[in-house]
């Protein structure tokens, strides 16, 4: 399995239903655990089902995996099963008594509690539920043929690190990562004055042989300090470009203000990506150590990549839509094929802009009650419903774990 690009037809994905664990956040705990809002669980159930149901019709239903099913795999093994218990028992200090309680369970019910912290029979909290975990490009990604294992910057997504480098280290789906693995959840990463984290959604590889880092609210300088001298080391990738993005919470991620549709079109937030500014600095390193390179801005930057590349301005670039749209993700689109990409139906402008630009769109209920394959459609924009996703500050790119396109 390989991804050399962030636009090569998707071949197969890890994705996460929203969960009962989302039930449990209260407006006290809403901020630890990374939520602005109190979101309303049905609705957004529904809402991502829509989202995965296309992705089965388009790719294969074998080909999107359920992260809950992956680890449930895993915890069948009983050696696993027990060394997970002792890893987390360490690593999050909880009780005795809780130690003992998840002794208990079988595997499918232990998934289940490791995820939203809820017990199977009784509904009552037992750990700290993973909100986050719908967000499943945050946990790791492919460059080329090595898998990175993310290390998240707050603790209410550690489990989720410590969950997925379990399932990548004893699930047959990642047998063919053996000996290609960065793990970057590691004893001395999760010092606490380690400085060290480093999320998906930051990590993009644009070209197959030059990968974007943002170093952002949840990627550190050191994290891509240490990345990049992996990537060089097994000539992963020859460039590596460093974007330094505002350390605020309307732009957590690199993918937050900017995504690629296909080989000549990307969206972004056209203050920090596309216009000069100085907020933003965009420093590219060379393989052969060579001097670092300033761009002028993102956008400079992917123009000598791609000189036919069309710069799509989230929200049509228009104040105050675009400052709007990029709250609810109207930078965040992720690509099915070339061409193809998921976007929230509720970023009018910025879809009105693709639209401008050649694209048709799609929604999601009518891709499904009229049976697109994926090899029907070209230069569309499916649209999805996103009143309650769209709530818990994330979008289709950060809902995906891709970790095989052809």
């Amino acid at each position: 399995m390989t991804i050399n690009s962030e636009i090569q037809t998707l071949d197969k994905v890890i994705v996460h239903e929203p969960d009962q664990g989302i039930e449990h956040i209260t407006p006290e705990i809403a901020e630890e655990l990374l939520y602005d809002d109190i979101v309303f669980l049905p609705r957004m159930i529904d809402e991502h089902f829509s989202f995965t149901e296309t992705l089965r019709q388009l790719l294969g239903s074998e080909n999107v995996f359920e992260f809950s099913n992956l680890l449930k795999d895993v915890l069948l093994k009983d050696a696993v099963r027990e060394e997970m218990i002792e890893y987390l028992f360490e690593k999050e200090d909880f009780s005795l008594g809780k130690y003992e309680k998840l002794k208990q369970f079988d595997a499918e019910d232990l998934a289940g509690v490791l995820i939203s912290g809820i017990h199977p029979s009784t509904k009552a909290s037992i750990l700290t539920p993973l909100p986050n975990l719908i967000f499943t490009r945050d946990i790791g990604c492919v460059l080329n043929d090595h898998l990175l294992i993310c290390k998240a910057a707050k603790k209410a997504r550690l489990r989720e690190n410590f969950l997925t480098k379990f399932i990548v280290r004893e699930h047959a789906l990642f047998e063919g990562f053996k000996g290609k693995v960065i793990d970057f959840v590691t004893d001395e990463n999760l010092e606490i004055d380690s400085g060290i984290s480093i999320e998906g959604g930051d990590v993009m590889l644009v070209h197959p042989r030059h990968v974007l880092i943002g170093e952002s609210e949840r990627t550190s300088l050191d994290g891509i300090f240490e990345l990049k001298t992996i990537l060089f080391e097994k000539a992963i990738v020859d460039f590596v470009t460093v974007v330094e993005i505002p350390n605020q919470r309307y732009c957590m991620h690199l993918d937050t203000v900017f995504t690629m549709v296909d080989e000549n079109t990307c969206v972004g937030y056209s203050p920090l990506m596309f216009e000069k500014n100085d907020k933003v600095d965009v420093v590219t390193y060379s393989k052969d150590n060579a001097r670092a390179i300033l761009h002028p801005t993102l956008k400079d930057l992917i123009k000598e990549m791609y000189p036919e590349m069309n710069f799509i301005p989230c929200g049509g670039g228009i104040s105050p839509f675009t400052l709007r749209e990029q709250w609810t993700d109207g930078c965040n689109l992720v690509s099915a094929k070339p061409g193809v990409a998921y976007s929230y139906e509720r970023n009018i402008r910025t879809l009105d802009c693709l639209r401008e630009n050649g694209f048709t769109t799609i929604s999601s209920k009518r891709l499904m009650s009229e049976g697109f394959t994926l090899d029907q459609l070209s230069k569309t924009i499916i649209t999805l419903s996103s009143a309650e996703l769209s709530r818990a500050r994330g979008g289709p790119h950060c809902m995906t774990f891709p970790i095989s396109r052809k």
